[in-house]
């Protein structure tokens, strides 16, 4: 969603200032038709975002004949009708002897073939749907063709109004009975601050009723220019609700399930005009941050943080809890100020933090963006720290 990143990602995800944490994931699960697929030989797997899974137990189970030829690596599966064709290692297929590019191509794993599940589900006519929350996919027969195309319209036109600033637009596309409705001004305010391009890469319908549905969806959204935000790639559920004349579907909620956050191309090597002065104060914000979080000096923490961030209050409940759990030691190992306009700033930074005493936690080093601003009285606190990546530290 276009203004999730700058505003109602603040809600949904806790706004929280350089904290994180998974959960373990559960088995991946298949059904067609409700009917789960035995895969207890060879587990699904994922790969650059899709979902491989063995080819024979899903072409039996949809009905296909299958034909490997393992000398040219090549897979045909067919019934009346239809023939897919794929071969290890290529993103081209066939189906019907029509070319269709592929996300992922076929490979193998331990000595089993595995296939991309979405493309042999959607090239046998029925839908694909990822279920983040219970980490399975759900290959079902065709939904009603009328309500398919009502809600593929309906982001068609999101990402239009979005894309071009259209407020009222997308307001209309927001159902007025709805939490959202009430975050209009917040939406009209976020628009006017920041330039981004919404796409959608991806969009399941996971439940489907006379009146409402719930749908699956992955956005990308790149920042083209105005208020620095960091670029995403997220998925959120949707909640949808038909309007009172039952002719179209409309936005009454959503939930963020994960996002991934990475810098605009070219931002960590432009060369921008900072003062010095303000520099020097961006930098020490940040490293003020660190100390007092090392310290466990919670006024101290929140006096780095801007007051009017959505994320002040939360971040006080947040540190108050690590605090408790953890003895941890943070170094701001580099840091650089990436983008700047007057009594804005956004700073790019790498950390390592180590756990000294406190539950099971993974030594790591992470790279974050964070965005500050320069209050009235001229200092500059911190607004909304952006993860970018996280990995374990290494002996």
């Amino acid at each position: 969603m276009k203004f999730v990143p700058g505003f109602l990602a603040a809600v949904a995800i806790s706004g929280v200032i350089s904290v994180s944490a998974a959960a373990a994931e559960q088995p991946i699960t298949v059904t067609v038709d409700q009917q789960k697929l035995n895969l207890s030989s060879s587990a699904p797997v994922k790969d650059q975002g899709s979902i491989l899974v063995p080819m024979r137990p899903i072409f039996e189970k949809l009905g296909l004949t299958l034909v490997w030829n393992s000398k040219t690596g090549t897979i045909t599966a067919s019934k009346e009708g239809l023939t897919i064709t794929l071969q290890l290692g290529s993103k081209k297929a066939t189906v019907n002897g029509t070319v269709k590019q592929l996300a992922t191509a076929p490979k193998m794993v331990n000595n089993v073939t595995y296939v991309p599940l979405r493309f042999v589900g959607e090239a046998t006519g029925k839908s694909v749907v990822w279920n983040a929350k219970a980490n399975s996919v759900e290959i079902k027969s065709s939904l009603n063709s009328a309500d398919d195309k009502g809600i593929s319209k309906l982001f068609d036109q999101y990402v239009s109004y979005s894309n071009k600033e259209d407020y009222e637009g997308f307001i209309s596309l927001i159902d007025p009975k709805s939490p959202l409705a009430a975050a209009a001004t917040a939406f009209k305010e976020q628009m006017a601050a920041y330039d981004v391009t919404t796409t959608i890469s991806r969009m399941d319908i996971i439940d489907i009723k006379e009146k409402e549905a719930t749908v699956d969806v992955v956005e990308t959204t790149e920042r083209t220019g105005g208020a620095f935000i960091p670029n995403s790639t997220a998925e959120y559920i949707y909640s949808l609700t038909k309007n009172d004349s039952g002719s179209s579907w409309l936005i009454s909620n959503v939930q963020i399930q994960a996002v991934q956050y990475s810098l605009p191309a070219g931002a960590l090597e432009a060369k921008i005009t900072v003062p010095a002065a303000d520099e020097e104060q961006i930098k020490a914000v940040l490293q003020a941050n660190t100390d007092y979080t090392n310290k466990e000096d919670l006024t101290g923490v929140l006096s780095t943080i801007d007051e009017s961030s959505p994320a002040y209050k939360l971040s006080g409940q947040t540190y108050k809890q690590l605090f408790n759990s953890y003895d941890l030691e943070s170094k701001l190992e580099s840091s650089k100020v990436i983008y700047y306009n007057d009594n804005e700033a956004a700073i790019y930074a790498v950390m390592t933090t180590k756990k000294l005493k406190g539950p099971q936690f993974t030594d790591n080093r992470g790279e974050t963006v964070t965005t500050v601003k320069k209050s009235a009285d001229g200092k500059w606190k911190l607004v909304q720290t952006y993860s970018l990546s996280v990995k374990p530290l290494t002996n």
